[in-house]
């Protein structure tokens, strides 16, 4: 019960608080408005981004490793030509594959077929790129698909630069807005001015893509076929903002 009693004091404590901030904000004859206003704008993706990954397997875990570690060294080597594109490692998967394990698809031929096959070691790493610059992007992509690499994902998004600056520009059309706002609520209840205070900023950011995982044996069939040249052709991002505020008329 005194837990309870003391819980129930520092709650009227914090109500009285609040409430005197209040009545310190708006003096008599004076009116709060909450309002608030928003802005949108359609800006064309600038940053192309590619994710890779090379997969094999070996019956013998160091030479599958060798195997990854030697052709993701060369695909790094091939990125250093490309200085506007951004050449990052991902993750890095070694593991033993037992065939032994699945099911058949006829028991009874499993039940006479006492043979066991070996266990083998898969394996795969990835790489991600990112640029402004597409035509390289789509240059250096192409070359490592010719290596053995499949890509995963392949698509434009809104680079954080360009985010910056149209948010700059949505907050300042929204901030006006809202002002316009206020004193139209002032005029129409008769009041002579109106402050903004406690403003708040709300920005929803574009997504990221999500990279869309390939098949391996996708993958090893375009490496039988001639390479085709990849292509990307950018969209739009729309970028929301939203500032709200209290308004004192007075």
């Amino acid at each position: 019960m005194r837990f309870f009693l003391i819980l129930s004091v520092l709650f009227a404590g914090f109500t009285t608080e609040a409430m005197a901030q209040e009545a310190s904000l708006v003096k008599s004859g004076q009116t709060v408005l909450n309002i608030s206003a928003s802005e949108r704008q359609n800006v064309q993706q600038d940053l192309l981004i590619a994710s890779l990954r090379y997969e094999t397997e070996s019956a013998d875990s160091a030479a599958l490793q060798n195997k990854i570690n030697t052709l993701i060294t060369k695909a790094l080597e091939a990125g250093k030509k490309y200085k506007e594109v951004q050449v990052a490692t991902d993750h890095y998967y070694v593991y033993p594959y037992d065939p032994n394990q699945q099911p058949h698809p006829d028991p009874e031929e499993k039940i006479d077929n006492h043979e066991k096959k070996p266990v083998v070691w898969r394996g795969s790493q990835g790489l991600q790129l990112k640029s402004k610059n597409s035509a390289d992007l789509l240059k250096l992509l192409g070359e490592l698909q010719v290596m053995g690499m499949q890509t995963n994902n392949l698509s434009y998004t809104l680079s954080p630069e360009s985010f910056e600056t149209v948010r700059d520009g949505l907050m300042e059309s929204a901030l006006t807005k809202l002002r316009e706002k206020a004193e139209r609520a002032a005029k129409a209840l008769g009041k002579k001015e109106a402050e903004l205070v406690e403003v708040n900023v709300d920005t929803a950011y574009p997504n990221y893509p999500m990279p869309m995982m390939a098949r391996a044996e996708m993958g090893m069939q375009a490496m039988d076929m001639k390479a085709a040249a990849p292509v990307a052709s950018p969209g739009d991002s729309e970028i929301t903002l939203t500032v709200s505020a209290r308004a004192v008329l007075k």
